[in-house]
């Protein structure tokens, strides 16, 4: 395969096209995936992880829709064995060198994201589940919808990185930007009232844990790996983020879309667009400049509110999650810290207010 695989969670044909695939015939054995987990059956999870390898002849005639159901299917018993203490790379033959192939088709890391485990996972009685318990699907179902939203969010992003702030359409595009990052405090509060922190904590978090392959570690499929790193990195953080919090960008890029793994490295490199419109409105030898760029400003305002108020909610499920009564690990799934958490959340509520100042008007954050 050459080039670069176009891989859109936006599209729900897309979406739907691999959730109805199951290249690996492994339908009914899924539906006893929650079971074998219950009971620890690490004997059975390999053996069904074993016979279910793909030949590399059988790979290379799968499509790409083809190739991420299977990832998204086999990645079920990578994360099942791991949370039982079993690293399937060193224990079932094979297993290694057909994660390194479906991730080389892909051009997506050589095990299962987030993405896998929600956009492309079947609604309903084929759903993919490490429990079966109501509040993982709840989970799975909250950012399974909240996701194609930011990645259009993400798409509408890249078009404002050439746009001149002058320019009638910038305006249009950073209100649209603003109303696409609502879904992520939708889902959070989705989450909030339907998944209790504990259960997080102690039932699901243990199926996240990063494997080893070929001497790089790859994390599990963590909502944490949801876009919002780059639309913050777009917004304020490129130049105005924390040295951890970027480098935090940089380990959840490399579990991304091929598409926006270079994007990501493109928009490390450029003024965000909180530098660009603070420095647009303070420009006083440009008289109708502030004019111009006022209703970017104000969607700008926006989208920082809704990040602020995402970031709010999260920070409260993750300080429950991971109390050190419950907690079973010091990291989130993806790999951040509650206090990296913190820190997001007031620097995003500093630039928010930043912007509010540069206007004249309150910032609501």
């Amino acid at each position: 395969m050459h080039g670069t695989a176009h891989i859109a969670v936006t599209s729900e044909e897309h979406n739907e096209r691999v959730r109805q695939l199951d290249p690996l015939r492994l339908d009914e054995d899924l539906r006893l995936l929650p079971k074998m987990n219950e009971t620890a059956d690490v004997s059975a999870l390999s053996r069904v992880l074993g016979e279910a390898l793909p030949s590399e002849q059988s790979i290379a005639a799968l499509t790409v829709p083809g190739c991420l159901a299977a990832m998204r299917d086999l990645g079920m018993y990578l994360g099942s064995l791991k949370r039982h203490g079993v690293s399937a790379f060193d224990t079932v033959p094979g297993a290694a060198r057909v994660f390194e192939l479906l991730g080389r088709r892909t051009h997506m890391i050589p095990r299962d994201t987030v993405y896998h485990y929600t956009c492309w996972n079947p609604v309903g009685e084929r759903e993919r589940l490490y429990t079966g318990h109501p509040m993982e699907r709840a989970l799975v179902d909250a950012v399974r919808r909240c996701v194609p939203d930011l990645a259009h969010a993400v798409e509408v992003g890249h078009s404002l990185r050439d746009l001149d702030l002058c320019h009638p359409a910038h305006a249009e595009k950073t209100a649209l930007l603003a109303s696409y990052i609502t879904a992520a405090d939708r889902a959070m509060g989705s989450v909030l009232g339907e998944v209790a922190p504990e259960f997080f904590a102690l039932e699901l978090r243990p199926y996240f844990e990063e494997v080893r392959l070929a001497g790089r570690t790859y994390l599990g499929p963590a909502a944490a790996h949801i876009p919002l790193f780059l639309i913050d990195l777009l917004l304020w953080a490129s130049d105005r983020g924390s040295r951890e919090y970027l480098d935090f960008c940089h380990e959840v890029a490399s579990h991304t879309l091929p598409d926006w793994r270079e994007w990501y490295g493109k928009w490390t490199e450029t003024p965000s667009i909180t530098s660009r419109v603070v420095s647009a409105l303070g420009d006083r030898g440009s008289p109708d400049g502030p004019a111009h760029v006022a209703s970017s400003a104000d969607g700008l305002r926006k989208a920082l509110r809704s990040l602020t108020a995402f970031r709010g909610k999260h920070l409260v499920m993750a300080r429950r999650a991971y109390h050190a009564e419950v907690r079973l690990y010091e990291l989130g799934s993806g790999g951040g810290s509650v206090g990296l958490l913190e820190e997001i959340l007031a620097l995003t509520r500093e630039n928010g207010a930043l912007i509010g100042s540069a206007t004249g008007a309150k910032s609501g954050l």
